[in-house]
């Protein structure tokens, strides 16, 4: 089953998808300008296609997302200043 939700955090607006799957779910976190996806999804093919994306690990629902840090940052997010090792509510407003 697939979970898409419209959440805000700290007044702004955001999709959030979440789809189980084998041993994890699938998590999307999507903003106006770019996304944060979980370790199912590639960093690399983010960078290719040009978009602004973070990639985190080890989480399972939103909130573990937003608690997490920054495993992966596309040349775009770094652009926004986002780092890696920096948790994801410390940028999401950048998204």
């Amino acid at each position: 089953m697939i979970q898409a939700d419209q959440v805000e955090i700290a007044g702004r607006p955001y999709e959030f998808m979440k789809m189980e799957m084998g041993n994890a779910p699938l998590l999307v976190l999507k903003g106006t300008k770019g996304f944060v996806m979980c370790g199912y999804l590639n960093i690399d093919s983010a960078e290719k296609l040009g978009d602004i994306a973070v990639r985190v690990t080890g989480v399972s629902n939103l909130q573990t997302m937003l608690e997490s840090k920054a495993a992966g940052v596309s040349s775009k997010a770094k652009n926004l200043g986002i780092k890696e090792g920096q948790k994801v509510s410390e940028f999401i407003h950048l998204l």
